[in-house]
């Protein structure tokens, strides 16, 4: 007797189990409206992923963009590129993805010539001098002087005319700047 009324007992409990659940969705789950979903379900409206929990869809941060004033950027696109007014650097940020997550990477390119290094300097004094002994004739204005300062980095040549009146010579000019 005592077998049958436990029998029983356990046949009620999974009959009832069995009828809470109807359409693969427990009775005492809540759903979600506006828009309907059921617990667990999520979706994604830019930078905002909805999900569903207990009646109520949470919302949270969407991990998979990058999120840049409001909008969504995927993975491996630029957000915003900014070039200085001299043209010579420029910053950017981008949207790269870490793994499952999208960040955002600063990033600075400076496309501006380095100066001449020492060495380079040095080079240049060697070839101009190869180039005057080779021509056997002076590329400086006569009776003037010329001097060569030079300082790692910068070359600078000053001329100091002493006279006026010269007449045409053949030579080499160098110049630099920007």
């Amino acid at each position: 007797m005592k077998f049958a009324i436990l029998s029983m007992f356990l046949i009620a409990c999974v009959l009832a189990a069995h009828l809470s659940e109807v359409g693969g969705v427990k009775m005492n789950e809540k759903i979600c409206t506006k828009p309907k979903g059921n617990d667990g379900e999520s979706h994604t409206e830019g930078c905002l992923k909805q999900t569903c929990k207990n009646g109520v869809w949470r919302p949270s941060l969407e991990e998979t963009v990058c999120c840049y004033d409001r909008e969504a950027f995927l993975p491996n696109t630029s957000i915003l590129t900014t070039t200085s007014q001299d043209g010579c650097t420029t910053t950017s940020i981008d949207c790269r993805l870490d793994g499952d997550k999208a960040r955002m990477v600063f990033r600075v390119e400076n496309s501006c010539p380095k100066p001449a290094t020492e060495n380079q300097v040095e080079a240049l004094k060697q070839l101009l001098k190869q180039h005057i002994t080779d021509h056997k004739t002076c590329c400086c204005k006569p009776d003037t002087t010329t001097t060569m300062t030079v300082t790692p980095s910068t070359a600078t040549t000053s001329t100091i005319p002493t006279t006026t009146t010269t007449p045409a010579t053949e030579g080499i000019i160098i110049a630099g700047g920007s």
